[in-house]
């Protein structure tokens, strides 16, 4: 690589002087927003051509003094977070080159920990995979020397270079950072969902943590939750910088990013800041601020902070285009011409519950409008137009995710609405309802009938649960109920009772008189099973312990798996509040080789 001289003595001077500034950006648990670990990256002098980090490490690189600058920047960095006293990890940057060469296996890095009083076991090596090695091999065996030292391992930029999935299956990382390419618009772009859902997928498989970088909207913050990413970085959570972030300052940033998005099945997502007109105003002045702003279509009519009535602007231009119109009305106030009954709402009401109040309006036939207030208190205007896309989109929404059978939500929608309640705080449970013994009920009766037994359960939740419970579809032969804690137990022992006496008209009365099938266990051995039974896992999450719908369905999932040990028609309702966090266990402690 060709590098001016001017640049190989300036690199020289920035090493002897040891001008280097490190810099450190917080890597957050995407559960709770949480601190756990800091990368250390390096800045150049401010005044120097080489203050890039890019360009400060291509000159060395070129100049033939990369490790001289690679173990200067451990250096500086290994001082700067010990001064910190974190109780945090320490992510170092380490060139794979530099792997092969004098720092493996003399071991001076651990030295620098050992004289800063850190243990490696706080400190991950990232290996980029933007450098390609030649000879894989060493590169692997410089890597398990590094994990019997005590440290952990990280894939960094995984997807933006050569080897990818050949790279983490032979360094067998304990986490793998995801490029920042695939986090960027990631909410717009199917392609990228799918790429970051996979990786997960396969990292929870053989246990390694995801960090996502380059999180910079809610939006991508909100998928990378979505998708299962267990830890996050980028400018939203925290930029790179010499003094460290304050860990309550970036769980406050992280909570306000996340919980500021409106629910798109409240009213409050559609209000419009309109101001507000008095009664006392005369038609004149009303006619005035329709013509200054041709946007305006509605004006509220409020007194003493409350809504009294609404004024429509083709009510009002066709009042005065009648004969003599402006002659009569201009001068006379808005309280004689207003709409004395418009649809007023508050603010907490649902979309639905607007929808219909709405649609039994029978005095505004011709309004596009209604009043939004926050306990009787006026906060501004809604558009039935943008109530009625809002509704259609949610429609859309629902069904595309609706389970085929059922007709039910399935996972999407179940999650948000998880997700919703958490966010409020809400005092809810969570029932997992699972039919035993249902794979040879389908092998035997055939996919018509299991068919037919599902759409039973789905039946039977539906009927009996309240407007205000939640009843999805996970798939297969899972449900899920969402509903007060009460409810919930009331509305599943009934569901259980009701299935247990339903059940048998599904079956041959041979089959009833046996008390169950005889069918080929997934051994391929023949084994009897009884008749079809619903076992119930009931969990009660806390919102102070569970951060997302993860958390709960590994607490309804293990409530579950309770209920199933129980066997026959039962109800098992579980006593923990929150899940245990074996997500994250791997940057806990020393890695396993």
């Amino acid at each position: 690589m060709a590098v001016s001289e001017l640049c190989c003595t300036e690199l020289d001077k920035i090493l002897h002087k040891r001008a280097l500034q490190p810099v450190f950006q917080p890597i957050l648990n995407l559960q709770d927003g949480t601190v756990i670990a800091y990368e250390a990256l390096i800045r150049g002098p401010s005044d120097s051509p080489l203050h890039s980090p890019l360009q400060l490490f291509k000159t060395a690189l070129g100049c033939g003094q990369l490790e001289q600058l690679e173990m200067l920047c451990r250096e500086l960095s290994i001082e700067s977070f010990a001064k910190a006293e974190l109780n945090s990890k320490l992510f170092l940057n380490v060139n794979p080159l530099i792997l092969l060469t004098a720092d493996h296996p003399s071991g001076l890095t651990k030295q620098l920990l050992k004289a800063a009083q850190i243990d490696p076991s706080e400190v991950v090596i990232e290996i980029s995979e933007q450098y390609q090695v030649e000879d894989a091999g060493l590169l692997v065996k410089a890597v398990q020397h590094y994990r019997e030292l005590g440290f952990q391992i990280a894939i960094d930029d995984l997807g933006s270079g050569f080897s990818g999935l050949k790279l983490w299956s032979e360094l067998q990382p304990d986490i793998v950072k995801i490029d920042r390419h695939f986090i960027s618009e990631l909410d717009k772009d199917l392609t990228k969902q799918a790429f970051v859902r996979n990786i997960v997928s396969l990292a929870k498989a053989i246990g390694a943590t995801v960090v996502a970088e380059g999180i910079e909207t809610a939006e991508e913050l909100r998928w990378c939750r979505e998708l299962g990413a267990d830890l996050g970085q980028g400018y939203l959570l925290g930029r790179p910088q010499a003094s460290f972030a304050d860990p309550q300052r970036c769980r406050t940033l992280f909570s306000t990013e996340l919980h500021s998005e409106i629910s798109s099945e409240q009213v409050e997502a559609l209000l419009l800041e309109v101001a507000a007109v008095s009664p006392q105003q005369t038609v004149a002045q009303a006619a005035a601020l329709f013509q200054s702003d041709s946007q305006l279509q509605s004006l509220p009519v409020v007194e003493q902070g409350r809504p009294v009535g609404l004024i429509c602007r083709t009510d009002l231009q066709a009042l005065l285009a009648q004969p003599f119109g402006r002659a009569l009305y201009e001068k006379k106030s808005l309280a004689s011409v207003m709409n004395r009954q418009p649809v007023v709402v508050e603010i907490s009401a649902t979309l639905e519950e607007v929808s219909q109040r709405v649609a039994d309006d029978e005095h505004n036939a011709a309004s596009w409008f209604f009043i939004i207030c926050r306990q009787g208190e006026y906060c501004g205007l809604g558009s039935v137009r943008a109530l009625l896309k809002q509704i259609s989109e949610r429609k859309l929404q629902l069904a595309r995710y609706a389970n085929p059978l059922t007709l039910l939500p399935g996972n999407v929608p179940i999650y948000q609405r998880i997700d919703k309640l958490l966010r409020q705080k809400a005092n809810f449970a969570v029932a997992y309802l699972d039919l035993n013994h249902f794979k040879p009920y389908n092998d035997i009766y055939g996919y018509s009938k299991g068919d037919a037994v599902l759409l039973l359960v789905a039946e039977l939740l539906q009927q009996h649960s309240s407007s205000q419970s939640f009843v999805g579809h996970i798939g297969g032969d899972d449900f899920v109920l969402i509903a007060e804690p009460d409810e919930c137990e009331t509305l599943c022992r009934q569901v259980v009772q009701l299935f247990a006496k339903r059940i048998a008209l599904y079956y041959r009365q041979e089959d009833l008189r046996l008390g169950g099938i005889t069918a080929l266990s997934r051994n391929g051995d023949s084994r009897f099973y009884p008749l079809l039974s619903l076992a119930v896992g009931i969990a009660h999450p806390d919102p102070a312990q569970c951060f997302s719908h993860h958390d709960v369905a590994a607490l309804s999932a293990a409530a579950k798996q309770e209920a199933k040990r129980l066997g026959g028609n039962t109800v098992f309702i579980s006593r923990r509040r929150g899940p245990e966090r074996q997500h994250i266990n791997v940057l806990a402690g020393p890695s396993v080789a």
